[in-house]
């Protein structure tokens, strides 16, 4: 009934870690961690805890920060370190090195990297529950069967899924690490997969992995450290040196290789490496005995494990009850302050926003420069009839300046000659045209006062717009000839009469010749000669054909 009731639950927690909802996945979470595995760990079977992994694959997948997803690794892999019994943590391994290397393949690029800490933490995690029982034989025989039967060398052997394998060679040792030093005879238990590796594997990637990041590394340190000790260099304890040297030169692991080498059942391709391996090493335990130096033995030291909490936001609980508390006390503190601090900042809020109400002010004020185009500004005359003040009001009209009165004497004077009337020419002073001075000539003619409210809000207009048109009446009026036209009959061709554009009404266009469209000559065929005989045979084909025909 237990087992039947655990398996109902680990249902249920399976859906919540695969929902879209990122508060029902980690409520999930924390009841699986929390209370459903230390109590119901040893109900569970193989199938409940692939399950379970399949929505806590998910789970993770759905993890996007980076401080969450540490955090989250951490968390899932301290299960492990954390397990009830030696058998509960190699099941919850299993199952998800076997759930890891199903998903393997579709693993997307953005995604590898969390999916690599969390095989990281698993491994880390795994050696912690090893060094808390100090690495007793059969819990450390039990859970490095674990890592060669699911990671290293699984019976179902894919190419695609071989991945996890590499990865497992390559942080191997970095996990290892912190747990170091151990006794020799633990080592030869944690490397024993990796000497099936050697002997049985045909992947020649995962071959030179374990090669390149466990066995090189430590015929490396203890190359260095033997050259440390011959020099008398003191060695720092803890060191990489001290952990992996001592380990690459008492191993014995010369013997081993040539052990492996001999064996019938080796993979022959796997020989030329197991071979180098053993010759490098020879080459150093006879260094370590020529040189007559004294090593001692490793020995495991102990570790302690962790104690992982529940973290919120990627903080500790511990942590954010403090920040609460933190925060509740200086509400208070604003409370006790009373009304006076209000007003106080209230004044001081005022004081702001009036200075920068003026600064404001002083900017626009700079920013306003008046400027006055072209001479003096003329006043509009007082004698204006109200209609042409009413028109001047409603749009845009033009001020009637010397230049303009000028123009339109002139007209007076040309219509009165035509009609016959007595002339008598006006004298018009007429202004000349200014260059624009600079800017600091028309901000001391706008603060003089010169310029009429007209004139200064022309001005205002021509500071806004980037650039400045000016008005003519007299490029704009009418053309009208100084004589009068004659008749039909006796007008010049078109080129020597203008003809006035489309903008000056009032002007008829000058006679339009109308020329006959030029025919193209073709040129005539030229027949065949083919054509030719037949048509026209010469005289020595007719004679022929007489003859011919007197003949028969």
């Amino acid at each position: 009934m237990a087992a039947a009731a655990a398996s109902a639950e680990a249902a249920a927690i399976t859906r919540r870690l695969a929902s879209c909802n990122t508060s029902a996945r980690e409520r999930a979470v924390r009841h699986l961690l929390s209370e459903f595995l230390p109590a119901s760990a040893a109900d569970l079977s193989a199938t409940d805890l692939l399950k379970l992994w399949k929505g806590l694959f998910f789970c993770f997948w759905h993890a996007d920060k980076p401080l969450y997803q540490s955090d989250l690794a951490s968390r899932l892999a301290a299960a492990v370190s954390t397990a009830p019994s030696p058998a509960a943590a190699a099941a919850f391994l299993s199952a998800y090195l076997t759930t890891i290397c199903r998903e393997w393949p579709h693993i997307d690029v953005h995604r590898l990297d969390k999916f690599y800490l969390l095989n990281r933490r698993f491994l880390n995690h795994a050696f912690l529950f090893i060094g808390a029982r100090s690495f007793a034989p059969d819990v450390t025989a039990q859970i490095v069967a674990v890592l060669s039967e699911k990671a290293l060398l699984p019976e179902a052997d894919n190419a695609t899924s071989r991945g996890l394998g590499y990865h497992v060679a390559d942080a191997f040792l970095d996990e290892l690490m912190p747990v170091l030093p151990i006794s020799l005879q633990s080592m030869e238990l944690l490397l024993d997969p990796f000497f099936n590796v050697l002997e049985k594997s045909t992947d020649r990637v995962l071959v030179s992995k374990v090669r390149s990041s466990l066995f090189e590394r430590f015929l490396e340190s203890g190359a260095q450290l033997l050259e440390m000790m011959k020099k008398g260099e003191a060695v720092e304890k803890g060191s990489v040196e001290e952990k992996l040297g001592k380990v690459g030169l008492l191993f014995g692991f010369s013997k081993r290789f040539l052990d492996i080498g001999a064996k019938a059942e080796t993979v022959q391709g796997n020989r030329k490496t197991l071979f180098g391996l053993r010759d490098a090493f020879v080459k150093l335990e006879k260094g370590l005995e020529l040189s007559g130096i004294e090593i001692s033995a490793p020995e495991f030291e102990g570790a302690e494990v962790p104690i992982v909490t529940v973290v919120e936001n990627g903080m500790d609980l511990d942590e954010a009850k403090v920040e609460k508390k933190k925060k509740k006390k200086a509400k208070k503190a604003a409370l006790v302050e009373g009304e006076e601090a209000a007003k106080v900042l209230k004044q001081e809020k005022k004081v702001k926003k009036d200075k920068n109400k003026k600064e404001k002010k002083e900017k626009k004020k700079k920013n306003k420069v008046d400027v006055v185009d072209g001479g003096d500004v003329s006043e509009h005359s007082t004698d204006a009839s109200a209609e042409d003040q009413q028109m001047g009001d409603a749009s845009d009209a033009i001020t009637f300046d010397e230049v303009v009165m000028s123009n339109l004497q002139k007209q007076f004077e040309k219509a009165a000659e035509e009609a016959g009337m007595p002339v008598t020419p006006a004298t018009v002073k007429v202004a000349k045209k200014r260059k624009r001075s600079k800017s600091a000539d028309r901000s001391s003619a706008v603060s003089g006062g010169n310029a009429g409210s007209e004139g200064n809000a022309l001005a205002q207009e021509g500071d806004k717009s980037g650039k400045r048109v000016r008005f003519s009446m007299k490029s704009n009026l009418v053309w009208k000839p100084q004589t009068p036209l004659p008749p039909q009959c006796l007008r010049l061709p078109p080129s020597a009469t203008p003809r006035g554009s489309a903008l000056k009404s009032g002007v008829q266009p000058g006679p339009i010749r109308e020329s006959s469209t030029p025919v193209k000559k073709t040129k005539p065929k030229v027949k065949s000669a083919k054509k030719m005989l037949k048509k026209t045979p010469s005289l020595a084909v007719k004679r022929l054909r007489k003859l011919q025909s007197f003949s028969a």
